[in-house]
């Protein structure tokens, strides 16, 4: 529970006070309205956190480009993971220019269109002055948001990095999918999605809620997985015949064209039972293995590549 919710509204104002229906019969969606602060501080060491999001021309990680940026900075307490103060007037939003033409779907979803970013450019000094003070950036997808804003703002490069999408076993929660806009409704909210800034409003919202299984916070799940240091395993050379193996065991295929690519890929936490169940499992012979530590400052971007 938060001290303050995300909502300009009661249920009590929306209920009936005569009504009889249980509520576990029905349930009530309100639009997401992100409070000032969503907690008073209880004397905790305060970290600043930052939430973005980025739309692009499409979903290529290769192919496609930014052409709009947002920011959204905050303060939580580093042991309950609650969040405290949104820094609203620091809030980022800018449109850019890409390099490629805005595909149909993509100005379909988001409503921009080539000709609202005609001219426009991100400045890289308004960006950096927003990142700089952040101790942590976290992204609803960021696999595909720090790959996107590496490209062209080097500040995004130096710092660590969380994912709520990804860090958060959101099956075992309770939840059928992990989409934003999905979870949002089964936390009670609903909001504009698809514009970088209410999809960080909402990956917000989404950080101080507490998990229903866990009866953890979200940000506290972000902030440990973050924490951990996982090793990049690849299955050079893996017979052609084996790529369902691999892929039943969770393996991406890294395509040829980029950085040590043309493989079969996984992350995990041991990577000597990785490799042992590489070489009992695909190979059936001794075979040296590539493995490569991935940390917060590595995880999601093109760099744990580097090797």
């Amino acid at each position: 529970m938060n001290d303050f919710e995300p909502f300009k509204f009661s249920i009590a104002e929306v209920k009936s006070a005569t009504s009889s229906v249980p509520e576990k019969d029905w349930r009530l969606l309100r639009r997401l309205e992100i409070p000032d602060h969503f907690n008073n501080p209880r004397g905790g060491v305060l970290k600043r956190g930052l939430v973005i999001d980025v739309e692009a021309t499409g979903l290529s990680l290769e192919n496609d480009d930014v052409i709009q940026l947002a920011m959204l900075p905050f303060d939580y307490e580093a042991d309950s993971g609650r969040i405290i103060c949104v820094h609203k007037d620091n809030a980022f939003e800018a449109l850019r220019e890409p390099s490629v033409p805005i595909s149909e779907e993509a100005s379909i979803l988001t409503g921009i269109t080539d000709k609202m970013v005609s001219g426009q450019s991100i400045n890289e000094q308004a960006v950096a002055s927003v990142v700089d003070t952040s101790d942590l950036i976290i992204a609803h997808n960021a696999r595909f948001d720090r790959a996107m804003v590496e490209k062209h703002w080097q500040c995004f490069t130096e710092k660590p990095w969380g994912c709520s999408f990804s860090s958060v076993d959101w099956l075992r929660e309770g939840f059928s999918a992990g989409k934003l806009d999905y979870l949002g409704m089964q936390f009670g909210w609903f909001y504009d999605g698809h514009r970088a800034l209410s999809d960080c409003e909402a990956c917000l919202a989404l950080l101080a809620q507490t998990l229903p299984s866990s009866k953890q916070r979200v940000l506290s799940v972000v902030r440990e997985t973050a924490q951990q240091t996982e090793y990049l395993v690849c299955a050079v050379g893996s017979p052609f015949e084996e790529k369902d193996t691999l892929r039943s065991r969770g393996y991406r295929w890294r395509p040829d064209g980029l950085s040590n690519g043309k493989v079969w890929w996984t992350t995990c936490l041991d990577p000597e039972a990785e490799v042992a169940w590489l070489r009992s499992n695909v190979y059936h012979f001794e075979k040296v293995i590539p493995v490569q530590e991935v940390t917060a400052m590595t995880r999601f971007s093109d760099r744990m590549w580097d090797f």
